[in-house]
């Protein structure tokens, strides 16, 4: 075959590209109005700002290639690592991400992209594909490594290929999930934010009869980033290490989408999408770093005596265990079994000592007071969690106020977040007073 010979050829070629981008906040808003875990339909709109941590996949939508309309092949695509001919037609086909130091908002950054692997399948018979590993690494402005990612595309040659639906076997259960229906408005925003002119997710004609698809089809990235968003909308204090991801079957406008993850492990969920008929679109994993950090782990980094002090004004039963916690001067496994009672018994006492100031009348069963302190317990991590990263990325070894009040900013909605700094500055300036 004429082709192997020019495929090989090209396959021995240097190929590197090096683009640089700013992750600008504006751009960024663009993304969140397009996606439908961020828009303000299912939760409170929150818009991105100048030195966040850009969120996982986040990323997918800058450092594209800037090459003029006539530069592009006969599909809209750019030929950018791409295969010579007839080698025309191209696929995302999956892709793995590992996460090292995060990346900010508004500032600027560059990626490095260069080709991993080449293989080439099929051409014995005679359906030839060629698969292209695609290394792309995310340096910031120190030129630190933050982001290493490996991008899959099959390149298929024309008239096409044979398609038939692959199942995809042993999905367990899903711990939870998330559904919704990319539009027409949906593939355009996607492919306007990618500066993505292929056809086959723009024009339902091309991709009918050109590609032989009964729709347009839904961007790769665009749903492997709904892995992302989905797992971040149910864990939002999860630390993500890195994530693998295949596309399966094609996943096409108009057709409701349900994402849906399961638990492996403490670390491990596997997660997967379907459309309405059942049909597996893409599989993929994702593994955590570390889980959100528990309340009673920040906690003890505050003054023992002041936590003490607190638990002591709660009701009597509490008064004694924080007595015995300061008392005690044994096993510092035990000191800390009781410091971390003392803790839990003081969100209860706090939640109930408010209650009774909003109206004295009004009892609360055991089973309120849970959900409650749940509430309060997951409201914490979410701002300790956020606010570790800030000072880890700050290489600061201690988490200080500044850190706490931009983390309240982020995960708290506007008003609240002020009268919570508010409270919290005047909590400050009292603990102050006390200890001069």
């Amino acid at each position: 075959m004429l082709v192997r010979p020019v495929v090989n050829a090209w396959i021995s070629s240097d190929k590197k590209l090096v683009a640089h981008d700013t992750l600008s906040a504006e751009h960024l808003s663009n993304l969140f109005i397009t996606l439908p875990t961020r828009d303000g339909s299912r939760q409170p709109y929150v818009a991105p700002k100048h030195t966040d941590h850009l969120a996982y996949g986040h990323h997918l939508v800058f450092f594209h290639p800037r090459n003029p309309e006539c530069a592009l092949r006969a599909d809209g695509t750019d030929a950018d690592f791409c295969p010579p001919e007839p080698f025309t037609r191209r696929m995302w086909a999956g892709g793995k991400i590992e996460w090292h130091k995060p990346l900010l908002v508004g500032s600027k950054a560059t990626a490095v992209s260069t080709i991993r692997s080449v293989d080439k399948k099929g051409f014995d018979k005679d359906s030839p594909k060629v698969f292209v590993k695609q290394n792309i690494q995310y340096l910031n402005e120190r030129r630190e490594l933050c982001v290493d990612e490996e991008r899959s595309h099959v390149y298929l040659s024309s008239p096409g290929n044979a398609r038939v639906i692959r199942a995809v076997p042993g999905l367990p259960k899903p711990s939870f999930s998330f559904v919704y229906r990319p539009t027409p408005t949906t593939l355009f925003r996607f492919s306007a934010l990618t500066f993505n002119g292929h056809y086959i997710h723009l024009s339902k004609e091309y991709a009918q009869k050109s590609e032989g698809y009964p729709e347009r089809l839904v961007h790769g990235p665009l749903t492997a980033l709904m892995f992302l968003e989905t797992l971040g909308y149910h864990e939002s204090g999860r630390v993500m290490k890195s994530f693998e991801y295949r596309a399966q079957n094609p996943l096409v406008v108009n057709r409701s989408i349900t994402v849906s993850g399961a638990w492996e492990d403490a670390r491990t969920v596997q997660m997967w999408a379907t459309d309405e008929e059942g049909v597996v679109g893409m599989t993929g994993k994702v593994t955590s770093n570390q889980m959100a950090p528990k309340p009673v782990s920040t906690a003890s980094k505050a003054p023992a005596s002041k936590t003490t002090t607190t638990a002591s004004k709660a009701p009597k039963s509490e008064k004694k265990s924080g007595g015995k916690t300061t008392s005690s001067g044994g096993a510092g496994g035990e000191e800390k079994k009781k410091r971390r009672k003392a803790r839990k018994e003081t969100y209860s006492s706090y939640i109930y000592k408010v209650l009774k100031q909003v109206h004295p009348d009004t009892g609360i069963s055991n089973k309120a007071m849970a959900i409650l302190n749940s509430f309060v317990n997951d409201i914490f991590e979410r701002i300790a969690t956020e606010a570790s990263k800030l000072a880890a990325y700050s290489k600061k070894s201690t988490i200080s106020s500044r850190e706490i009040q931009t983390s309240v900013r982020l995960i708290l909605p506007g008003e609240l977040a002020k009268h919570a700094i508010s409270e919290g500055t005047k909590s400050v300036t009292k603990f102050s007073s006390a200890t001069k």
